[in-house]
């Protein structure tokens, strides 16, 4: 069973939704929830459903909200080893609100994710247990992200799957793309690393990101599907798109987990993309970010 350090974001998102419509934005009634989130802690859970066995690599803070976050982590059977606790910052949140009518709204707090460091400790648990794969997501510091690549420069048979996060911070590991075993993102953070306004799931894509460095790669494209790039060959497949969407938080991870199981055990990559749309179909039914349906038998039972 392979070994997986989930490197990134954990943090808690504070949804707030209401079905009236005010456009005041005076006090309203509706609906309040706290879900434990990030992209780090999804893929852990995700992979750990999946069958490996993950370790995640984060800060929260010494509040309610981390002792949430390491409680359902631990609960989950994730290994908390390089799990640390922040002296002065605040657990990761995001605060989303949206009413019905109006475009959602999100207001952040992540400056303890600074403090996730590539140090001898970490060096210490990758070389105990034997872990083989890292998955990180640029959150991650440009020092920390140097860190994990120099260590694959130095350790080639350590694969390594990159997430691009978000728009606004996907280019920073352009310069690590030959390092990139398989790299994930969104039309939108494939735009931004395009340096063009948008982007369509079709060959020039795909070619513009290979010539980048990118040998092999994932983009996903919403109600359109997805697009997956492996070496020379590029496969474009429709959304298993599920009759009521509750939520789309987390379904990339989730699309993005399931190809990564099926690629690392070497299935081919027709039966990758299907993992990957089953992960994220039964996350779209959720309003949790990772879905409790999921495992290996479960998707090759789909």
């Amino acid at each position: 069973m392979k070994n997986i350090l989930c490197s990134g974001n954990v943090s808690v998102d504070i949804k707030a939704y209401s079905a009236e419509v005010d456009d005041t934005e005076a006090y309203r009634e509706g609906s309040i929830e706290l879900v434990p989130g990030g992209v780090g802690r999804g893929m852990a859970i995700n992979l750990k459903h999946l069958g490996f066995n993950t370790f995640i690599h984060s800060v929260v803070g010494k509040d309610i909200f981390g002792e949430y976050l390491r409680k359902g982590l631990e609960e989950e059977g994730i290994k908390t080893d390089l799990l640390n606790e922040s002296p002065e910052r605040k657990t990761a949140l995001f605060s989303v609100m949206a009413s019905r009518g109006k475009s959602a709204t999100c207001v952040y707090s992540t400056q303890v994710l600074k403090e996730i460091v590539f140090n001898e400790q970490v060096e210490k648990v990758i070389k105990e247990n034997d872990i083989s794969t890292f998955v990180m997501d640029s959150n991650l510091s440009e020092e920390t992200l140097e860190g994990f690549y120099n260590y694959k420069k130095s350790h080639p048979d350590i694969f390594v799957f990159q997430n691009a996060t978000a728009p606004d911070i996907a280019r920073k590991t352009m310069k690590y793309a030959p390092l990139i075993d398989l790299f994930g993102c969104n039309e939108y953070e494939a735009a931004s690393i395009l340096g063009e306004p948008s982007v369509l799931p079709d060959l020039t894509t795909a070619d513009k990101f290979q010539a980048l460095g990118y040998k092999n790669f994932i983009i996903t494209f919403g109600e359109q599907g997805v697009m997956v790039r492996i070496g020379n060959e590029t496969w474009n497949e429709p959304p298993y798109t599920p009759s009521q969407i509750v939520d789309t938080i987390g379904a990339g991870d989730a699309f993005a987990s399931g190809f990564l199981m099926g690629f690392l055990e070497g299935d081919p990559v027709k039966r990758c993309i299907h993992y990957g749309l089953a992960c994220a179909k039964e996350t779209l039914l959720t309003r949790q970010t990772v879905s409790n349906k999921l495992s290996k038998n479960f998707l090759e039972s789909y």
